[in-house]
């Protein structure tokens, strides 16, 4: 009776072990799938991308800036237009600042505008020839311009191309050495201006810029009344300028 009852105390202490074992591992295998369920990445929304700054719209602003240049007299007789072998060349130059404006309007990439500026000169420079008893002065106290732009945009950055229409009131002062007077002619000359630069928007609304541009303002005569009677000098100013600014863009 006691071997009976002894061997079904075993019986059921195995039968026991078993199932807990069983269970242990059930739990551990359990545990361990959550454990990999907790540590596997959580997907992150995608970034939305953002905006891209658009040129469109119309600004003003302003601008300083350094020109250097040339300018030649060349001496005529008035009467038969023929050379009389005297010819002066010499460098104007000076500083300028003014106010520009203009429009863009951007398809893709590309820009397209027009811009207009005005500005106040101090450009200057003259010969001085003793052995010819002639001295001449070239001066520029305003000028201004009219032109297109087209620019390839790279978001707030815009690369540009500009050329049109270039004017300014120029004087030339010719003086006779020996006899010691002098005569200022002056008009408002036209030519051509063309160049390129950069200009980065700081903010929505603020720009800045950098730029050059070459100008030729033509060839054209003054005939000296006073000073050479019966002589002209045929004047061809050509300038380099280099501008920063800023602008307010509506």
């Amino acid at each position: 009776m006691v071997s009976s009852l002894f061997t079904i105390s075993n019986r059921s202490v195995s039968s026991f072990l078993r199932m807990s074992a069983a269970g242990i591992m059930a739990l551990t295998f359990t545990g361990a799938g959550y454990a990999a369920d907790l540590t596997m990445p959580v997907k992150t929304p995608p970034a939305v991308p953002l905006p891209i700054y658009s040129w469109t719209g119309f600004y003003i602003g302003g601008a300083v800036g350094y020109a250097w240049g040339s300018d030649t007299t060349t001496e005529y007789f008035t009467g038969t237009n023929i050379f009389t072998g005297l010819k002066w060349d010499y460098a104007p130059k000076g500083a300028v600042g003014g106010l520009f404006a203009g429009g863009n309007y951007q398809a893709g990439p590309m820009v397209l505008g027009a811009e207009t500026d005005l500005e106040l000169a101090g450009i200057e420079s003259g010969f001085y020839d003793i052995a010819a008893g002639g001295a001449g002065n070239t001066k520029i106290d305003w000028q201004g311009s009219l032109r297109g732009r087209l620019g390839f945009a790279a978001d707030k950055a815009l690369f540009y191309g500009t050329g049109g229409l270039a004017y300014a009131n120029i004087s030339h002062t010719y003086r006779n050495l020996a006899i010691g007077n002098a005569e200022t002619t002056s008009g408002i000359r036209t030519g051509w201006t063309a160049g390129a630069g950069v200009e980065v928007a700081m903010t929505p609304n603020f720009l800045v810029r950098a730029e050059y541009r070459y100008t030729d303002l033509g060839a054209y005569r003054y005939n000296a009344l006073v000073t050479f009677p019966g002589l002209t000098g045929q004047q061809e100013p050509r300038l380099n300028t280099v501008r920063i600014g800023a602008a307010y863009k509506f």
